[in-house]
């Protein structure tokens, strides 16, 4: 089968996007992004993932299992079938903005202690006070956009 060249790349950047960011295996990464190109709503066989990605049974086995603890995707039996059908979590959008969310609001009270501190005396801050500022606010604003987004997401659901 023929595919085309700009799509084989967009896959490829895809995987080695989701090894940085999620620090997936290889393979799980190339699984995240099969089923992620493949999202239809009939989802992937175990089968088909074996097959089109030349690997192990216990190897696919091993990476869909981390993908759904992860939340990532979510597996289901049709009525008529024994086979299990893997496809992304319709929600993973908005749980990783959530954890997203949640890191800038712990640095964000991290942050303001920290201006605390110096405002108090108990640190020294060689000046950088309008940075802290700046930075202060930029988190804000992030934490406070990604919770737009994450209540926009909601209602698309």
């Amino acid at each position: 089968m023929q595919y085309d060249q700009d799509l084989v790349d967009l896959f490829q950047d895809f995987c080695a996007h989701h090894e940085l960011v999620y620090q997936l295996s290889p393979l799980t990464a190339q699984i995240y992004t099969y089923i992620m190109f493949n999202n239809n709503r009939d989802g992937v066989t175990f089968d088909e993932l074996v097959e089109r990605l030349n690997a192990s049974k216990s190897s696919v086995s091993t990476s869909l299992n981390l993908l759904i603890s992860n939340n990532q995707i979510e597996h289901f039996n049709k009525i008529d079938e024994r086979k299990r059908f893997f496809r992304l979590n319709p929600n993973y959008m908005t749980l990783r903005l959530q954890i997203i969310r949640d890191v800038l609001e712990r640095e964000h009270a991290l942050s303001l202690r920290l201006v605390k501190c110096v405002d108090e005396g108990t640190l020294k801050a060689n000046n950088c006070n309008k940075k802290m500022e700046l930075y202060i606010d930029h988190l804000e604003k992030g934490k406070n956009h990604m919770s737009e987004t994450i209540e926009k997401l909601k209602s698309t659901n």
